[in-house]
């Protein structure tokens, strides 16, 4: 009786401290989603979310500390889910914890290192900035799709693989035109064949969109499963998720 009771308390305890870092991952992905419509309507008589990237943000007054803060919560924000999801037992040694740190690590070397406000890039910082940029665009897809595998392996999971792998695929289709867009900007010809219409900034913030929306749906799937032991009923789908740590 005494070895049960300790197990349920440690599973409590356990369901505690991944609901914490799903909500903070919950609060650093609203943050992020709420901040970028607020600065479109903010800004959009000094920069045209059509045309013009988010990271130009910082260059206008007022922009600059709201941008760069939520590039750092969401960085956490997705630390935090991923820690999470590690203490409940899912399986995401390898390549998809890799793909998400470094994604992580793309937001906060493009908070440190702003773009360059020219048309070409032209210092250091402004290099790394592009670099980080294209890892921001691709690589939370990529980490999507490498986890949706080991999410389905697990029955407390399996929920939640569907929506990961359609948010995941969304990302990479938008990432994909956002490049399609850039490589015909050097071609005045196709430029001009479509109309000379420039919408990467559409794209790239649809991208963000839909990345905000795979941590988004990870957090809530941490609460649901979190939430279980908590409350200490049944303990099916939190034994069933914690399964892997006890081999």
């Amino acid at each position: 009786m005494a070895r049960a009771t300790a197990g349920t308390t440690d599973r409590r305890w356990w369901g505690v401290a991944t609901l914490a870092l799903a909500c903070v991952a919950l609060l650093a992905a609203g943050r992020a989603a709420v901040t970028m419509v607020y600065l479109g309507f903010r800004f959009r008589s000094e920069l045209d979310p059509i045309r013009t990237p988010a990271s130009y943000y910082v260059f206008l007054d007022g922009g600059k500390g709201p941008f760069d803060t939520t590039v750092v919560a969401l960085a956490i924000g997705v630390l935090a889910v991923l820690v999470g999801m590690a203490w409940a037992g899912v399986r995401l040694a390898g390549r998809p914890t890799v793909l998400f740190v470094v994604w992580a690590a793309c937001l906060l070397l493009a908070a440190i290192f702003p773009t360059d406000d020219s048309p070409d890039i032209q210092t250091f910082g402004g290099w790394v900035h592009q670099f980080a940029g294209a890892g921001i665009l691709a690589l939370l897809s990529f980490a999507g799709l490498a986890a949706a595998p080991r999410l389905a392996e697990q029955p407390a999971w399996q929920g939640v693989v569907g929506i990961v792998r359609v948010l995941s695929i969304g990302a990479a289709t938008l990432a994909t035109l956002y490049v399609l867009t850039r490589i015909v900007q050097v071609v005045p010809a196709l430029f001009a064949l479509i109309g000379g219409i420039d919408v990467g900034g559409m794209l790239q913030r649809l991208v963000f969109g839909f990345d905000i929306g795979v941590i988004t749906a990870l957090a809530v799937h941490l609460v649901r499963v979190s939430w279980v032991a908590v409350r200490d009923r049944g303990d099916t789908a939190w034994a069933d998720a914690r399964a892997p740590l006890q081999h």
